[in-house]
């Protein structure tokens, strides 16, 4: 069996306020190299969950371990360079930095982390070089890397946004609904650009959507209803 990447027992996280949990899972696990749908409807922690994966917030109760690392053990500062080191993110608005060129938005990711830069270092590519390639890859023409992000349409960004959590190869990759935005061709070629990507280097993927016409792309669809007894306690009443 391959190895675990994301092992989730008794997690619960209550935001400010609330009474209730917003998210309460009993036990998930993800392995390493899986690809996987997180669907749920809206209220259901899918948000939530990302958070506490990509060590945004603390782990108010129970235990996550991602890539055998208890994310509760660490300080908010050693979750971020976790983070930088072995996550890419894509988010639903891209989060593109506007002001500077396609190529410098991608390249961010490698100069946040000293691991990224060692992986490339050890592949013996430089980050210049696996920079195109990605973009090349993702569809970017060369005509538009030295452009501002600002100067590109909804699906070049999201390529952009892409390639930029792609480099350096971390070992999980999330997207937050990256494919909202997109038409059918477009959403179909993305996704089979992004699982390209991440079978090149054994990248474990945990993609967010609402649209179960996309599950045929993925190894497994996670139903946070299912998994979250927070949500079906809801339901119930």
């Amino acid at each position: 069996m391959a190895d675990l990447c994301i092992s989730v027992r008794n997690l619960a996280y209550t935001w400010r306020g609330q009474v209730k949990p917003t998210l309460d899972i009993d036990t998930l696990t993800i392995h390493s190299g899986e690809r996987v749908v997180l669907r749920g409807p809206s209220g259901s922690g899918k948000s939530t969950l990302l958070s506490l994966l990509a060590g945004v917030h603390d782990v108010q109760s129970g235990e996550l371990e991602v890539l055998g690392q208890s994310l509760k053990t660490m300080s908010q500062h050693q979750r971020d360079r976790y983070r930088a080191d072995h996550m890419g993110y894509i988010f639903q608005q891209f989060n593109l930095l506007p002001f500077l060129t396609v190529q410098q938005n991608v390249l961010l990711a490698v100069e946040f982390s000293n691991a990224r830069r060692q992986r490339l270092q050890q592949a013996g590519v430089s980050a210049a070089q696996e920079c195109k390639r990605l973009l090349t890859s993702l569809g970017i023409s060369s005509e538009l890397w030295h452009n501002p992000a600002s100067e590109l349409s909804v699906g070049q960004q999201q390529r952009v946004a892409a390639a930029r959590a792609l480099i350096g190869a971390p070992e999980i990759l999330i997207a937050d609904e990256p494919t909202s935005a997109l038409d059918a061709d477009a959403r179909d070629s993305f996704l089979a650009l992004l699982k390209s990507e991440c079978a090149r280097h054994q990248i474990t993927l945990i993609f967010v959507t609402h649209d179960g016409s996309l599950a045929s792309h993925f190894d497994r669809v996670i139903e946070l209803n299912a998994i979250n007894r927070a949500a079906a306690q809801e339901v119930q009443v």
